[in-house]
């Protein structure tokens, strides 16, 4: 597992975890504004390292065992 494949699992834990104990803290009455700012730039974080994650991919052009098209 790559440095970014790590941050992006701790980052889903954390943002699940997050969302579960906001959703439980606002059912109870407590303020979690805060709690929901800092919910959301975790949210961007993970968000940007999976757009970088899917840039980093090649792309597949032809698939193997198949004859590659002919462009029209």
């Amino acid at each position: 597992m790559s440095a970014q494949e790590g941050r992006i699992e701790a980052l889903v834990s954390r943002l699940r975890d997050g969302f579960d104990k906001i959703g439980d803290a606002n059912a109870r009455g407590v303020a979690v504004e805060h709690w929901e700012d800092t919910w959301v730039e975790l949210l961007r974080e993970y968000e940007t390292l999976i757009d970088e994650q899917a840039a980093a991919r090649p792309v597949q052009t032809t698939m193997p065992g198949l004859p590659r098209a002919e462009a029209v």
